[in-house]
């Protein structure tokens, strides 16, 4: 009963003032003050309560007076008195051992105290100028003992027998204290360290559920885009280069035959990853809808009714919302093959007669435009064989090669040029090899979408 009674007791003592603590920093002073403070006062109490059977009263004058200062700081703390508290604890023992040391001669190692009081602003303060400041002040301290004790004689004179039990207790109250020091640093890592182990296992846990709704999303997104053989069912000589910057991507492909209509589009949308790929959702269903279901042929129509449908629904948000897409649409009539195009931002290219004519699109994105125009539709007939490839801007932006600078269109068109004769499935593999090797060790840093077609 008693037993926890003092127990109960302690533990009070021992958190006093923890309540009141908020900063990490705080929390740890209060816990390694006041446990230092208990052990110091029981210590002062031991001496005081000893001093009688080695003859030494004289010495209570100064060890009572330190007992209450070294008891103090659990109060201080009790009342959240933080900073002011670290600076007391730190400065006390200093004090105390320059009174010892005055009054005892150097062979009774006081001054070695001083080892124990150095580590203590290292648990104290996070401020490193802090830190160098006590410790600072701890070498003066000792610096100060070695002299005076060389050059004046000590107040108080112990028998040597004394002297010798002094000497032993003193250097074993280094030894403890030292140790209680590395105790609680060890301590206080151990659970640090099982802090971040806890930590890194959530962050890895989180980290997993978002990737797996990410590639979830990843699976939606392409539900919206056709398979490739769609492409190749309408014009059997065709390709795609597709690659997502993440694993999901605000570039995608759109494809749709109606009756000799085919159409055919690569699109860029605002962002990449996950912001890019929301974006793409809202605009493929504007593509959709302006084709499938309102039964427009004219690209330069449909992109016009895509705005408006884009627009409306960014509309909806409180904010002021300004994404969309740059894109690139092609309308083949694939009995006649002729051929409607037109572009926000992105051009289109086609070979004819061995050389790559460019077709320059409409500046000005699918969505919110300050000074906005109607899309112009190109209309031309091309012969049996010629080539058209639509694209994004991702491939021409990449950083790479021996100087880490832009591969450009100009090096994408005479890949293009070089393969215009070969299969079509090689020219992509072309394409793509020699953007992976332009790429090298850098990140990819946009998504990309190639389509060629060979009417």
């Amino acid at each position: 009963m008693v037993t926890n009674y003092f127990t109960r007791i302690l533990k009070k003592i021992t958190f006093a003032g923890l309540q009141l603590a908020r900063a990490p920093i705080n929390r740890k002073g209060v816990l390694f003050i006041n446990r230092m403070s208990i052990l110091n006062t029981m210590m002062m109490l031991i001496f005081s309560f000893t001093m009688p059977f080695f003859s030494l009263e004289e010495l209570l004058v100064f060890t009572l007076p330190f007992t209450i200062l070294f008891a103090l700081p659990i109060f201080l703390n009790y009342k959240g008195y933080f900073a002011f508290c670290r600076y007391y604890f730190s400065v006390l023992p200093l004090l105390f051992l320059i009174g010892l040391c005055i009054q005892n001669s150097s062979v009774l190692g006081d001054k070695y105290l001083l080892l124990t009081t150095a580590t203590i602003p290292l648990v104290l303060f996070r401020d490193k100028s802090k830190i160098y400041l006590m410790f600072t002040l701890n070498i003066l301290v000792f610096l100060f003992i070695v002299w005076y004790q060389y050059n004046f004689k000590p107040l108080i004179t112990m028998p040597e027998v004394v002297q010798q039990v002094y000497f032993i207790l003193s250097q074993l109250t280094v030894f403890m204290i030292i140790f209680f020091i590395i105790q609680y640093f060890r301590n206080d890592t151990e659970a640090y360290e099982a802090e971040l182990v806890e930590k890194s296992r959530i962050i890895s846990l989180k980290n997993s559920e978002i990737i797996d709704s990410i590639v979830y999303a990843k699976r939606l997104q392409e539900a919206i885009m056709p398979p490739a053989n769609e492409i190749s069912d309408s014009i059997p000589e065709s390709f795609v280069l597709y690659k997502p910057k993440d694993i999901v991507a605000g570039d995608f492909y759109f494809a749709e035959q109606k009756d000799d209509y085919f159409f055919v589009a690569a699109a860029d949308c605002t962002g990449h990853g996950v912001p890019g790929a929301m974006v793409s959702v809202v605009c493929s269903n504007a593509l959709n809808r302006a084709v499938i279901e309102l039964n427009l042929k004219l690209p330069g129509e449909i992109l016009d009714r895509v705005t408006e449908l884009v627009v409306d629904t960014f509309k909806k948000s409180h904010h002021d919302v300004k994404d969309g897409m740059d894109i690139s649409l092609c309308v083949i009539n694939t009995r006649t093959r002729e051929v409607a195009w037109a572009g926000a931002n992105n051009p289109l290219w086609y070979i004819s007669n061995n050389e790559i004519t460019e077709v320059k699109a409409t500046k000005q994105p699918v969505g919110k435009s300050d000074h906005y125009k109607n899309f112009t539709t190109h209309v031309f007939n091309l012969a049996k064989g010629s080539l058209l490839y639509l694209f994004t801007d991702g491939y021409a932006d990449q950083f790479g090669g021996p100087q880490g600078k832009k591969f450009k269109y100009k090096q994408m068109a005479d890949i293009i040029l070089s393969n215009k004769d070969k299969d079509m499935q090689i020219q992509r593999d072309s394409l793509e090899n020699a953007f992976v090797s332009w790429k090298g060790m850098l990140e990819q840093v946009d998504d990309v979408c190639i389509i060629g077609l060979r009417l």
